[in-house]
């Protein structure tokens, strides 16, 4: 009976390896890491430092772009630049980026998995993040004469 029984398990062995021979093929050529070895254990930095930023740049962002609207003061609402009026609304716009797209873009890049693959995503949106607080500043500091 021992017999009978090594030689069933031979043949279901076989069966087996016949039927997952494609599987395991494919397990062969793929080469991406799996499991633990995997995992990225610095996936946290690149959003700490932009949300760390974020939490700067926002508030000063928010206010020079608040009040770059009185660079109008000198010239009047009616007799200001063209290119004045065009940076304003560049800086509004920019305003609109920086109050939805940044906390949208930090959330993203925290809520991407914990994955190596990710890595580069992950730290590409991060601080693109910080573009529209960033763009809104230095507009602001260039604003043309009124």
């Amino acid at each position: 009976m021992n017999d009978q029984e090594t030689v069933a398990d031979r043949e279901l062995r076989r069966a087996w390896a016949a039927a997952n021979a494609a599987d395991a093929a494919a397990d062969a050529r793929d080469t991406s890491p799996r499991g633990p070895a995997d995992r990225d254990e610095t996936a946290w930095v690149a959003p700490g430092w932009a949300t760390g930023l974020a939490l700067f740049l926002i508030p000063v962002a928010m206010i020079f772009g608040g009040l770059s609207p009185m660079a109008t003061d000198s010239c009047g609402p009616d007799h200001c630049s063209a290119a004045l009026e065009h940076a304003l609304a560049g800086i509004i716009g920019c305003l609109y980026a920086t109050l939805f797209g940044t906390p949208a873009l930090l959330l993203t890049s925290w809520a991407l998995p914990r994955r190596m693959r990710f890595s580069t995503a992950r730290r590409i949106v991060a601080w693109c993040a910080l573009l529209p607080p960033v763009i809104v500043i230095l507009m602001v500091f260039a604003l043309p004469e009124g």
